[in-house]
């Protein structure tokens, strides 16, 4: 987070970035770093945690995209949810070598195309300073991790594409469909494990081990084989997928829901197979 900043301050030298970033990014990253900082050393309550989440989120949909209107109000929530809910899948997949990093220079350097494309240049250096800060973290954590990103790091960056896909979609950078596929991958392990966990009446606010990829791990897969099928999706179904809803926008909705639906069968599928020896190896 520091070398974002720090990055930030540099472009802004250059290149004046929106008063987006200082008004409405700066202060959540910052305010989410030191209650992740907390939560590492010792662990704060989920209501303050979901409490700066929302506030952070409240603050940054405020910046006149949203006007909170009778008419908007609906779509506030969905996307108030949505930052929310992003901030936290992010945290609950930084459990795997690698896996949040590599995730965040893919998710960093397509937001940065769409950005440069739509004629955001700060923006865009802003979302390729991400990516970069995200491989600089690798070597520390892959292929053997010697750390995670931890709350400090990943929550916040997850909050940083959250605002990326709210101000992207506000500029009309990138339409809705495609700041869902960007993060497909991330969004149905993670969304559909939490939905599971809470059909079967399990605690599905409380950490875990049941998601695909840690599944996998448990089965025996090395955590590299792991990020190699998840990154491969990113190359070779997300990319597709995304030129597509970019170049077709009518069709774009259509095509994130097919690929959601494909990753949703995977996911169940996956969990058919792996679910009983997975279970059984973590305990």
């Amino acid at each position: 987070m520091v070398s974002i900043v720090v990055t930030a301050i540099a472009i802004e030298l250059v290149l004046p970035l929106p008063v987006f970033w200082w008004q409405n990014m700066m202060p959540g990253i910052l305010a989410l770093a030191f209650v992740g900082w907390l939560d590492d050393r010792k662990p704060v309550s989920a209501l303050l945690r979901l409490s700066v989440q929302l506030a952070v989120s409240l603050w940054l949909i405020g910046y006149g995209w949203l006007q909170f209107s009778p008419v908007h109000a609906g779509l506030a929530v969905v996307v108030l949810f949505a930052m929310v809910w992003l901030m936290n899948l992010y945290n609950f997949m930084d459990g795997s070598n690698g896996m949040a990093g590599f995730q965040g220079v893919f998710a960093g350097v397509v937001t940065a195309v769409f950005f440069h494309l739509h004629g955001q240049g700060a923006m865009a250096l802003l979302a390729l300073a991400v990516a970069a800060a995200c491989a600089g973290f690798l070597p520390l954590n892959f292929p053997r991790a010697r750390v995670f990103m931890g709350d400090v790091a990943s929550v916040p960056l997850g909050f940083i594409f959250a605002s990326f896909f709210v101000y992207g979609i506000w500029v009309d950078a990138m339409s809705p469909a495609v700041s869902i596929l960007i993060m497909s991958v991330f969004i149905t392990d993670a969304s559909l494990t939490l939905l599971a966990r809470a059909f079967r009446g399990e605690r599905w606010y409380t950490a875990h081990a049941q998601h695909v990829y840690q599944r996998l791990i448990a089965h025996g897969w090395s955590h590299s084989r792991v990020l190699l099928i998840y990154q491969a999706i990113n190359v070779i179904v997300i990319l597709p997928a995304i030129i597509v809803a970019q170049q077709y926008p009518r069709y774009a909705l259509l095509t994130a829901g097919m690929v959601l639906s494909g990753f949703g069968a995977c996911w169940y599928l996956a969990n058919r197979r792996l679910g009983t020896m997975a279970t059984v190896q973590l305990r």
